[in-house]
């Protein structure tokens, strides 16, 4: 946080207040018939004098990369009024609004400062154009990025702009006067823009061996360790960012050093709290890294030769691998952009999806591990939508979301690659350990079988990282950093998929066949334990080797219709015998157990893996609630061994 100084307003008015003063007296003197002045004691002004002065805002305007600059001031101005009153001759005070317009040069100081004129005092009607916010800080727009990426890139790498070609970093340092060198910065701090000389340490050229540096105006330190927002960046992107502050932001170092003195350097950090509202200066700073993060790729990579270069890629990996899905030839597509500008997949990724192309479903990372590409027909996602959804998210919606909840208990849609799809045969498969996965076609149609959701994009739940849509970060999905998820039932989209889902499920092999064993099934715990094992000529040492439950207790559970084995052990079975989602609740609530009352954030998890993992087998299951940060296991087959040579065990 940097400390806040002296302001704007009281610096002019310090140090040009002989010339404002003169000014504005001048103007009304010679305006003095056409001013209006109240009193309530002096009827006739015949005597107008200026007694004092007061700045009370500024207004900026200015070029990135230049340090001419353009301010306007609000200025009150007190004003001594004199004049036949009702009596006598009187006197009186009145105060009159007036703008007072400067040009100067900030570098080093604020220079060649001169008043333009002086005039009434009218609100400015504002013009995003050219306008700097009160900390010089140059006022940018989502919708203006690629305009803004291009007039930094007219002038400073023009060739970027009529051919496609990675930007040679140092090149681009180089073009602006800046100097580059590798540093041992701290390790949440991944670059450092000095604006001032100072002593700093840096890594000798080639090897990480430290010494001293006398650095000038211009510098930049960029930490090798440390790359831009750590695992989706690179040293490239990082002396990129550090340009864009150069360029955009070396006026609002010049306006801190002018008032606060000792501020000679902007540390970008990899920190996790970024986007949080501020105040003041530190809401300046905050407002610097969006844009620096939001140009950064478009410069690396800009729309107006990008774009035709992807095409052109795309359209020569079709050609040649003519026989391959079109996800995957999409994700070799972005592989391929990726290392021809010398930038991550992800960066990449999210600036091929920028400029339209359905490349969401390219390198798809979720704990851990990439997925099968996926592909949408063009425009079947808004920019702040997804047919991704994480584990946190699903087990929620799945718990709190009616039209969710009612499709995953009733079998329509299941989890899958990330993904709640429309549950046939068609759009998902199961793998050998048992996860639902989607099939090859679902991946090629996810408009057509899955639902989509508005994401906000945050690294932490205190603070808002929706730049992220802006810049090119996609993280991976983990305990600090999740997509916060909005279901619409609503959508029409939406409504199509669970429709088509509703109509698949009624006409399935699976649910005639699922609600015939609901008509057959006994009315005991006990008989339907054997009624499922008869069904799915499963022995009873098969399924404690499947379950973790003992040969014994399940003779018992079996044979003596009052036993009563626990919650765990019910679900053991089930996951022993692969139930169906619908029959282990069955069998749940035949032992006196309910899967979703009371709410507990462990039913939230159960819940899930009963209707998207019920295929999976015990050990999956507790590594799910390992993972998941939940201390319940299912039973094991030692415990089961155990429980057959310790004859005073009891299942609590």
């Amino acid at each position: 946080m940097i400390a806040i100084g002296k302001t704007i307003e009281k610096y002019i008015e310090k140090e040009y207040y002989d010339e404002i003063f003169k000014r504005c007296n001048g103007f009304i003197i010679g305006h003095k018939s056409q001013l209006q002045f109240k009193s309530y004691t002096v009827v006739d002004v015949s005597y107008i004098e200026l007694d004092d002065i007061h700045v009370r805002s500024v207004l900026f305007k200015g070029h990135p990369g230049n340090r001419n600059i353009q301010f306007s001031t609000c200025v009150e101005a007190d004003v001594i009024l004199k004049g036949e009153g009702r009596k006598s001759y009187e006197s009186d005070m009145d105060s009159i609004w007036l703008t007072v317009s400067f040009s100067g040069i900030l570098f080093e100081g604020l220079k060649n400062v001169k008043i333009l004129g002086v005039d009434e005092y009218s609100r400015e009607r504002f013009n995003k154009e050219n306008r700097l916010d009160r900390y010089m800080v140059p006022y940018l727009y989502a919708e203006d990025l690629d305009k803004a990426a291009e007039d930094f890139l007219t002038r400073n790498y023009p060739d970027a702009l009529e051919k496609a070609m990675p930007i040679d970093v140092m090149k681009l340092a180089e073009k602006m006067s800046l100097t580059v060198y590798q540093a041992p910065l701290p390790s949440n701090i991944f670059g450092q823009s000095y604006f001032d000389k100072a002593t700093v340490e840096v890594f000798d050229k080639g090897i990480f061996k430290k010494r001293e540096q006398e650095i000038d105006y211009g510098t930049i330190l960029v930490n090798p360790h440390a790359f831009f927002m750590r695992n989706i960046g690179s040293v490239n992107t990082t002396i990129v960012h550090e340009c864009v502050h150069h360029d955009r932001h070396a006026l609002f170092f010049e306006l801190q050093k002018l008032l606060n003195g000792d501020l000679n350097h902007l540390s970008c950090e990899v920190v996790e709290n970024y986007g949080v509202k501020g105040k003041g200066v530190d809401d300046a700073l905050s407002w610097m890294e969006w844009q620096a993060n939001a140009l950064a790729p478009r410069i690396q990579m800009p729309t107006k030769t990008a774009k035709k270069k992807f095409s052109q890629i795309l359209g020569r990996l079709h050609s040649e691998w003519h026989d391959e899905r079109d996800a995957v030839i999409m994700e070799m597509a972005v592989q391929e952009m990726a290392d021809f500008y010398q930038v991550s997949k992800t960066l990449a990724k999210i600036r091929v999806m920028d400029m339209g192309f359905p490349a969401e479903g390219a390198f798809v990372y979720m704990d851990g591990c990439y997925y099968p590409p996926y592909i949408y027909k063009p425009g079947a996602l808004k920019k702040d939508e997804s047919f991704i959804l994480d584990e946190k998210n699903e087990i929620y919606l799945s718990f709190f979301d009616p039209k969710i909840s009612e499709l995953v208990r009733n079998g329509s849609i299941v989890y899958a690659n990330f993904a709640y799809c429309i549950n046939d045969e068609k759009y998902v498969t199961y793998s050998e350990t048992g996860l639902p996965i989607l099939t090859d076609y679902a991946l090629e149609h996810m408009e057509e079988c899955c639902f989509k959701f508005k994401r906000k994009n945050r690294v932490s739940q205190l603070y808002d990282d929706s730049y992220y849509k802006q810049c090119f970060l996609c993280r991976d999905v983990d305990a600090d950093s999740f997509v916060e998820a909005d279901f619409n039932s609503e959508d029409e989209d939406n409504q199509d998929v669970a429709k088509r889902a509703e109509e698949m499920r009624k006409i399935s092999k699976a649910a005639k066949s699922l609600a015939d064993i609901f008509e057959e099934m006994p009315g005991s715990f006990s008989k339907t334990l054997t009624y499922h094992m008869k069904r799915k000529d499963i022995t009873v040492e098969e399924l404690e080797g499947a379950s973790g439950v003992s040969v014994r207790s399940i003779g018992t559970y079996r044979n003596d219709p009052n036993a009563k084995p626990d919650f765990y052990t019910v679900l053991a079975l089930c996951i022993g015998m692969k139930l169906h989602p619908s029959l282990t609740v069955n069998m749940l609530e035949k032992a006196g157990y309910s899967l979703y009352q009371p709410f507990s954030e462990e039913k939230a998890y159960l819940q899930d893996l009963v209707f998207n993992h019920h295929m999976e087998d015990l050990d999956s299951w507790n590594r799910k609630l390992a993972q998941w940060g939940l201390k319940t296991r299912l039973p094991s087959v030692k415990a089961a061994e155990k429980r057959d040579t310790d004859y005073d065990f009891e299942l609590e």
